[in-house]
């Protein structure tokens, strides 16, 4: 704006008598039209009404018709509150286009009480178009700080919203960890989930899905939507989604690159989000360890018993040395076939001739390595209770072992030279 109106292009001895009581009616006639035209700022919607309508439409006003000494103080005021307004309707996640809408609806208003009033007074078409270009030139920098307002909000909410969306993930994640105790209730603390959701702008589904993406330098792009909350890792990332769009989630990642891996949880209610999240990490960290086999897409679903019985790693390591010990004691070689065997006699009790079928052996084999077991746990054969604690352990450490997992047998020597 170069200048407000001036007295002498009106032909008044004092723009404050001209204005005053319009400068009233304006301010009024703005208020009554914006709410008029976009009922979100009266709150008529459920939403909060503006409560700097009135103020902004007032200071606007004035300092458009003001004249006087203090007149370049006032619009750096009024510009101060315009960038404070858009700021405002950033953080509350409105649209720049509304804002921009009640400008314009506010600037029509004032310039329809403008034109009249000249229209009343006849005023010339040379002081006409002057005050036209003087409103608009205003209307303009209003509407530059609007929009420098909203653009520095918009920054700051979405840097707020990441934090409360890390702040949510860190709740989840280490809402499953620590369950030391069987006391312990499963779950977690609904009214606080579904109040750092509401901070994260998640909407909380019915039933939400977990999955884990393993990938080698830049992370696959995930959906920008709200119901996706994610957590970026070096080499993995963590997914939770509504379950009815996690099948197609797992499909893009899958795709997003020729290293992905997709472990994909089964449907489960929110507050066991952050153990479907364990089950993720779990799946793949199996896969590695070539427990699960490395399937691009890898559902937990069908690997609930592996899941399960790997929760624990230090117990399985320690009932390993304890049960299976004389196994341990074997050569390599003659450690697998025993272990094959003896694992496919635990899961089926079948014959020799079933086994070796199995196995695709001559049942004679299956006799001979029968034999070998006998001698190596002799009686502990006919106890129920170490008959199903060594099918867990050893359910979980043959296919540990078949990979090439040394940890184990390492032990087993440490402890021996230890003891010796």
């Amino acid at each position: 704006m170069t200048g407000a109106v001036q007295v002498s292009d009106l032909g008044s001895p004092s723009s404050l008598e001209l204005f005053r009581p319009l400068a009233a009616r304006m301010v009024q006639a703005v208020v009554h039209r914006v709410h008029a035209e976009l009922p979100v700022y009266a709150g008529v919607d459920g939403s909060a009404p503006c409560p700097l309508l009135e103020v902004a439409a007032r200071e606007a006003v004035q300092a458009f018709l003001d004249e006087g000494p203090a007149r370049e103080s006032r619009l750096r005021k009024v510009y101060e509150l315009f960038r404070r307004l858009g700021h405002r309707e950033a953080q509350q996640d409105r649209d720049p286009g509304l804002m921009i809408a009640a400008l314009r609806v506010g600037s029509r208003s004032v310039w329809d009480h403008v034109s009249d009033f000249a229209v009343a007074h006849r005023y010339s078409v040379a002081t006409f178009r002057d005050i036209s270009t003087e409103l608009m030139e205003y209307v303009d920098h209003l509407r530059e700080q609007l929009v420098s307002g909203h653009e520095l909000g918009s920054r700051f909410a979405t840097q707020s919203r990441s934090t409360a969306r890390t702040r949510l993930m860190d709740f989840i994640i280490h809402s499953s960890g620590g369950r030391v105790s069987p006391l312990r209730p499963l779950g977690m603390d609904e009214d606080e989930l579904r109040r750092l959701a509401e901070g994260a702008r998640w909407p909380v589904p019915d039933r939400v899905s977990a999955l884990a993406v393993s990938y080698h330098g830049e992370p696959p792009p995930l959906p920008d939507r709200d119901e996706v909350l994610s957590r970026v890792g070096p080499d993995r990332i963590f997914v939770l989604c509504p379950s009815e769009d996690a099948e197609d989630l797992a499909t893009v990642l899958t795709r997003s690159g020729p290293d992905r891996r997709v472990a994909l949880s089964w449907p489960v209610h929110p507050d066991e989000a952050g153990s479907a999240l364990l089950w993720t990490a779990r799946a793949l960290d199996l896969v590695r360890l070539g427990v699960i086999a490395p399937t691009t897409l890898v559902r937990c679903t069908d690997h609930v018993t592996q899941l399960w019985l790997h929760a624990e790693p230090s117990m399985r390591q320690r009932l390993c040395q304890e049960l299976l010990e004389p196994l341990l004691a074997e050569t390599p070689n003659s450690r697998e076939i025993l272990s094959d065997t003896l694992l496919a006699w635990l899961e089926t009790r079948d014959s020799a001739p079933a086994i070796a079928a199995r196995l695709d052996v001559h049942p004679q084999t299956v006799r001979y390595r029968w034999k070998r077991i006998n001698e190596l746990f002799g009686e502990s054969l006919h106890d129920p209770e170490f008959i199903l604690q060594m099918t867990l352990v050893l359910k979980t450490s043959l296919l540990m072992w078949k990979a090439g997992n040394q940890s184990d047998f390492e032990r087993f020597r440490d402890r021996k030279l230890s003891d010796q």
